[in-house]
């Protein structure tokens, strides 16, 4: 099974990046990029045309009139991992739930990507819900070049809210 869950992470158009076996946090990063792959495929125009994407494998998102999200992950540009990643959110509106999700973000270029490594607080509007496993949302295209899919992999969470959110960023020379 690992070896069909690497083979499926590695054979990404665009690039040929390949998780390290060896690395827990690539091989969660590979079965998460197989997962979105399989559950949706509008995702493979930006998998064969992104310059790069990070891959956040597990969010954790717990709401109740105000709440939060944490997740870490991975950037990968080209064929090799570059550095970590994490994701910070806090919401506050109409919200009820948790919820665990995988969130890859793609990058059109590298002045995207760059911007990205700036770590810039965002703010954001979002509405939905997922229920179970059932749940997928994301960017239908580039978006200041920047295109963003999650996939619900387990909870209940109704919102209706307004966030903002942080991305990090370590080079892998700094860990």
């Amino acid at each position: 099974m690992l070896m069909l869950i690497l083979a499926l992470g590695g054979t990404q158009g665009f690039a040929a990046w390949e998780a390290d076996p060896d690395d827990k946090r690539q091989v969660k990063a590979a079965t998460a990029i197989a997962e979105i792959r399989a559950r949706i495929p509008r995702t493979e125009m930006f998998f064969e045309n992104a310059y790069a994407f990070a891959i956040l494998p597990s969010v954790t998102r717990v709401g109740f009139g105000f709440g939060g999200a944490y997740g870490r992950g991975i950037v990968v540009e080209g064929d090799e991992d570059i550095g970590t990643t994490g994701f910070w959110q806090f919401t506050s509106g109409i919200q009820g739930g948790a919820r665990n999700f995988s969130m890859i973000i793609f990058f059109k270029d590298k002045q995207a990507l760059d911007y990205y490594k700036t770590g810039e607080l965002q703010f954001m509007g979002q509405a939905g819900i997922a229920i179970a496993t059932v749940g997928a949302a994301g960017t239908p295209a580039y978006n200041d070049g920047v295109a963003i899919v999650t996939v619900t992999r387990l909870g209940l969470m109704l919102e209706f809210t307004i966030s903002g959110a942080r991305f990090t960023y370590k080079p892998l020379a700094q860990e």
